[in-house]
């Protein structure tokens, strides 16, 4: 239900339009806010854009008329894959961003100790950031009120609307949102 959440929310609440098709880096925020990609990858072509996500790689390769180009991931914003979903890295991992109005929400998949200690899960995760180039914070009620301090109005709608963080990521059909983020752009209105 989470990753279907996270898949509608990127085709639907996005408050940014980029082009189908172009697969790429973003050197900076700024890149990412103007949706300038560096490196553009043919995504119907030979070319590649490789992650590395395994085992704690902390590079990304360009493969563009096969020629291989690596580029650390610190000295990167982020990237753009070729089914138009736009990450963002932050301490060498790479996180979907699934909202970037208002302020920015972004998801990834974790695997974590199963229950009781057995086994392992896998589970969404959510995080937010109060613009494209600050820190990742793990979506929460209290932090998101040690965020946004001066916004009383949503501090009291998260208290009265959120019993739990789970609730944050509820989407809405009819506002096209995450529940957390309807509650922000009610507050500043």
């Amino acid at each position: 239900m989470a990753a279907l959440i996270a898949i509608t929310s990127v085709q639907k609440v996005s408050a940014q339009t980029f082009a189908a098709g172009k697969s790429g880096l973003y050197l900076t925020a700024a890149d990412f806010v103007q949706n300038k990609i560096s490196y553009e990858i043919n995504c119907s072509g030979n070319d590649k854009l490789q992650v590395h996500a395994l085992f704690g790689s902390s590079t990304v390769t360009v493969v563009q008329n096969g020629q291989k180009k690596a580029f650390p991931k610190k000295q990167l914003y982020g990237y753009r894959d070729c089914h138009n979903r736009n990450y963002r890295f932050f301490n060498g991992d790479a996180y979907l961003v699934t909202d970037t109005a208002g302020f920015f929400v972004y998801s990834a998949t974790k695997t974590e100790a199963g229950p009781h200690g057995k086994g392992w899960v896998k589970s969404d995760k959510y995080y937010f950031s109060t613009g494209g180039d600050a820190p990742l914070q793990l979506l929460t009620i209290d932090n998101l009120k040690k965020a946004f301090p001066a916004n009383h109005r949503f501090q009291y709608e998260l208290e009265g609307v959120c019993k739990t963080d789970k609730d944050l990521v509820d989407y809405d059909v009819y506002t096209k949102s995450y529940r957390v983020k309807y509650l922000f752009s009610q507050s500043t209105k």
